[in-house]
């Protein structure tokens, strides 16, 4: 009996089936995703607000995909150790990166020799929430307002500390917006986070933060830590007693953080759409107002899309902070 064996032609065809197929096998995958653990990688250290905020969402998307969202912690050189090892990561759909205007807006003005394109090297999935920074004093400082504190950083310039999560943060920035609008000139403490920045700010050790709202809250509320105002121009409806520092005694102050979800720039549209959806239903439903609220974080949710424009607006505005506070990339 002899044996038939397949053409060439018919090999190509088969093969060129075959290929027909697959971005349909892609779309399946994206259907059952996730089918394994996903990973939130956070730029600064566990206690900070994105930290917070990442572990929240992940516990909600662990519940409601039945799979792990695991939040992980790569801190260092304002983020940008953690956004190039998710840049670098492969679009599986199973490594995230918690953005910061850090991570992309305002780097790329600060350091020099970034090893990844704020823009180029990511896809979008929604923004988490907006925060108000709190301005907060160590107790030992015998400052009650932003005008006391002001009097005082002018009478000893330089010898008082600011604090911040690390060079490139909001916190940095608003700080340095701050110092260019005042006058006064204080001396950068960068931290690998909020939390170890804070204990400080207790400690005294450094004396003045303009740090995101949900890390600094609960030791304000403990009194570990004075807080003068909010920096929004709009006061902080939870803690509205407080001021806003255009209030204080610097008109046209504004400065706020947001947090946001990225991915690589290769990852399926599919995926990223779906945790979109997730996490945009979560962050919009009453008990994700609420969490969120509770936090101290402004939930925002939305689209690939709207996100995008959101960053590119938030790179100009603080590129020109940047500019005007004369900082430099190093």
């Amino acid at each position: 009996m002899s044996i038939r064996h397949p053409s060439r032609r018919s090999v190509i065809l088969g093969g060129a089936a075959a290929l027909g197929t697959l971005p349909f096998i892609g779309r399946a995958n994206a259907a059952e995703w996730p089918t394994k653990p996903v990973k939130f990688v956070v730029p600064f250290a566990a206690g900070g607000t994105t930290d917070i905020l990442a572990r929240l969402v992940a516990q909600k998307m662990s519940e409601e995909y039945g799979q792990q969202f695991i939040v992980e912690n790569k801190t260092g050189a304002g983020g940008n150790i953690a956004a190039e090892f998710v840049s670098k990561a492969d679009g599986d759909g199973y490594t995230f990166l918690v953005g910061t205007p850090g991570t992309h807006a305002i780097n790329k003005f600060v350091f020099k020799n970034m090893t990844y394109d704020q823009v180029k090297d990511f896809s979008s999935v929604i923004i988490i929430a907006k925060v108000p920074n709190l301005m907060s004093v160590t107790n030992s400082l015998p400052a009650k307002n932003v005008q006391e504190f002001i009097a005082l950083a002018k009478a000893k310039p330089d010898e008082y500390f600011y604090g911040t999560p690390g060079l490139g943060s909001t916190a940095h920035l608003s700080t340095e917006l701050f110092k260019s609008m005042t006058g006064v000139k204080l001396t950068h403490v960068p931290f690998r986070g909020s939390a170890p920045a804070l204990t400080d700010l207790i400690g005294g050790r450094v004396h003045v933060m303009i740090d995101n709202l949900p890390a600094a809250q609960p030791f304000a509320e403990a009194n570990q830590i004075r807080p003068l105002a909010v920096s929004t121009a709009k006061r902080w409806e939870p803690m509205k007693d407080i001021p806003t520092i255009a209030e204080a005694g610097v008109p046209g102050y504004d400065a706020a953080s947001w947090f946001t979800i990225t991915s690589p720039a290769k990852t399926s549209k599919e995926i990223t759409a779906k945790l979109n959806a997730s996490v945009d239903k979560y962050v919009k439903s009453e008990e994700g107002k609420a969490r969120l609220i509770k936090l101290g974080a402004d939930p925002v949710g939305g689209s690939p899309a709207e996100m995008d424009a959101f960053v590119a607006s938030e790179s100009e505005k603080w590129g020109k902070v940047a500019q005007f506070a004369g900082i430099k990339p190093e």
